[in-house]
């Protein structure tokens, strides 16, 4: 360090103990002022550069896109809702969030272990496209008595189910009336068509405290022709980003093949019939049966590489699941 006192002194004393000229006085101030300019401008470097490691070792935003579950939404009480999460990122940064409690209401068995590995618990309460039964209503309650903020609530897509459960969440925890559930509906885009699950929410109402509430589990057991349908789902919406792609591994996911993936197409409905209700209506049984036969068909075309088939049939089966849903699941 400079010492800026010292430096003074000997520009002002000459050895003969004569007085400093103007000219020596003009230098001397011209150098003190030059030193502290330059003490200056080392200091900024330092605040400068020890800002930017500063950044360079702040954690990822984990809301930042493409870092969290599809059609995420915030909604009161600290719960959260959207898509179901896909891999280890998506985990990782719901736990950078601060939540630890995943709720799963699809029909398809929730990825435990995955949770788990990222201190997540997982809770199963599976629901229907028709509707939040009574005892679906009940697990909800416990949840949110229970349960320690923050909570993500997800279906698949994160548009219906999952929202209507965690508008329900909110009102069985006091953080919303039925007005404000219904309107978390309308921010997730709930489909009108999904009219069971509209008129769940703005029905639902606390159960009492003495009111004997289920157990809270990680899998429910659920269905086996609601968990094969829903694996069908999740199968061909994967095979429609193959077909899109040509008939090859899409960008967005190169580990699909769309040969396997047919295949698991073809065995979820093969598997659905299988558990299809002895009770269902004959008119539904013989669309199913169909359905698996056009699966069949358009796995073999894809195995023989007859991608024009394929496209034939993929836009069959399509069509055919669409009118299914809309008369039977919605």
């Amino acid at each position: 360090m400079v010492d800026l006192t010292r430096k003074r002194v000997r520009l002002f004393s000459s050895d003969a103990g004569i007085p400093p000229t103007d000219g020596e006085v003009c230098e001397a101030k011209w150098q003190v002022m030059m030193i502290r300019s330059g003490l200056f401008l080392i200091a900024a470097l330092i605040v400068l550069v020890g800002g930017g490691f500063v950044a360079a070792e702040s954690p990822q935003d984990p809301t930042a896109k493409g870092n969290v579950p599809k059609n995420l939404l915030s909604l009161p009480g600290g719960i959260y809702c959207g898509a179901e999460p896909e891999g280890e990122t998506h985990f990782e940064s719901l736990a950078a969030m601060g939540i630890r409690t995943v709720v799963s209401v699809d029909g398809a068995i929730p990825d435990v272990a995955a949770a788990e590995a990222h201190g997540l618990r997982y809770i199963h309460i599976p629901i229907g496209y028709d509707g939040v039964d009574p005892n679906a209503g009940l697990s909800l309650a416990r949840l949110m008595r229970e349960i320690q903020g923050p909570i993500y609530v997800h279906c698949h897509h994160g548009h219906h189910r999952g929202p209507a459960a965690a508008a329900i969440a909110c009102i069985a925890g006091g953080h919303a009336d039925n007005d404000a559930g219904t309107e978390i509906l309308r921010r997730a885009g709930t489909s009108k068509n999904y009219a069971g699950l509209w008129r769940d929410v703005a029905a639902y109402s606390p159960p009492a405290e003495d009111v004997e509430l289920p157990e809270l589990v990680s899998v429910a057991p659920v269905d086996s022709f609601v968990t094969a349908m829903a694996n069908s789902g999740l199968a061909m919406e994967r095979l429609l980003l193959c077909k899109n792609a040509g008939w090859t591994a899409p960008q967005t996911h190169p580990d699909l093949d769309p040969v396997q993936i047919a295949l698991l197409v073809r065995e979820g409905l093969h598997e659905s019939n299988r558990h299809l209700p002895q009770t269902v209506e004959r008119q539904l049984r013989q669309r199913m049966e169909a359905s698996s036969r056009v699966s069949v068909e358009l796995h073999e075309s894809l195995k023989a590489n007859r991608v024009q088939d394929a496209d034939v049939l993929m836009e069959k089966l399509e069509t055919s699941c669409t009118a299914c849903h809309r008369d039977y699941r919605n």
